[in-house]
């Protein structure tokens, strides 16, 4: 829910999609590139938001307005810099997990194959430490998930009314997806879920940031999720709106003050140029995604190191210059 802001956003929304090499399938998204992307130079690089919907949502919709116009607010007033915001589909009711049945792979779409993807067809500051992870409702439990379960991959948290639920509220209130994408089985669903990583990974994510929680109606679980996080001492920045279930309202009330939050929080350090998958090598995989790019550019594009509009010899050569 939420209506889009009055004002046009200043840069834009590219509905993309590719073939998934792991799954197979095809993997759609919609990415937001801020004012000036297309004409920028090849050096000029971006940190990633990555946005989850909720419940009954995919890659489209008013999200695409409501959290890239909240950043282009944030960017007027000097608060943080360009963004490209990052829009995954999580199969409508997926929880964020993989289903049990193969069916809807979301976690292995959003870690295994979309960041790769972005971060090697488009400028992005491509180190976990210019990555951020948030979500809505149910994109509120799979950003916590992610977050907690990949502390290592992203460098902040932000979620936005989070359905942040235990197994037992799962059953309760989704039991037909219980059933359809957990198999019944709390084991199977404690693989995908924030209560069961934050203990796991505990000593790594008090080390951290704290984990935002912006709240609006959904109360109860998140007040249970805070005191969760609390009692093994990894920090929290809970926050109560006073919005409905509304991710209008809840990025009207406190999206500026995220992305303050989330400058404050990212480094933007840029990458090694070669370093496309920015594991901090320059190594084989980064040539495989060289050659995988071989031949003229749309645009610009992270493999055309040179910036010519082709990847070509002079590229590898760079790359081959840079490795290590």
């Amino acid at each position: 829910g939420g209506a889009a802001p009055a004002q046009p956003l200043l840069g834009h929304v590219v509905q993309d999609s590719f073939m998934g090499p792991i799954t197979n399938q095809v993997v759609n998204f919609n990415i937001y590139l801020p004012q000036g992307y297309d004409t920028a130079g090849n050096s000029q690089r971006y940190p990633v938001i990555y946005h989850l919907h909720g419940i009954t949502g995919n890659q489209g919709g008013g999200q695409n307005t409501v959290v890239p116009a909240a950043s282009e607010d944030a960017l007027a007033q000097r608060i943080i810099g360009p963004v490209i915001i990052v829009f995954p589909n999580g199969y409508a009711d997926s929880w964020w997990a993989n289903g049990i049945n193969g069916d809807k792979q979301a976690e292995t779409d959003v870690m295994s194959q979309l960041i790769p993807h972005v971060d090697a067809n488009f400028r992005t500051i491509a180190t976990p430490g210019a990555r951020v992870i948030e979500g809505f409702s149910m994109g509120g439990f799979g950003a916590t998930k992610f977050y907690t379960k990949f502390p290592d991959q992203f460098a902040v948290c932000v979620e936005y009314d989070g359905a942040i639920v235990t197994w037992a509220v799962m059953l309760q209130f989704h039991a037909q997806l219980a059933q359809e994408i957990f198999g019944n089985s709390e084991a199977y669903f404690n693989l995908f879920s924030p209560w069961h990583w934050s203990v796991q990974n505990a000593g790594v994510l008090q080390q951290g940031p704290p984990i935002r929680m912006v709240v609006g109606a959904l109360v109860g679980g998140n007040q249970n999720f805070r005191n969760h996080l609390q009692s093994l001492n990894i920090p929290v920045e809970y926050v109560l709106t006073g919005c409905a279930h509304d991710i209008g309202c809840l990025f009207d009330a406190q999206g500026v003050a995220s992305a303050a939050f989330i400058a404050s929080h990212v480094d933007l350090s840029p990458s090694e140029p070669a370093d496309l998958n920015g594991d901090g090598h320059v190594n084989i995989a980064d040539l495989l995604m060289l050659v995988a790019a071989w031949g003229p550019c749309a645009g610009s594009c992270p493999a055309d190191l040179d910036g010519n509009g082709a990847v070509n010899m002079a590229d590898l050569l760079a790359l081959v210059g840079a490795w290590g």
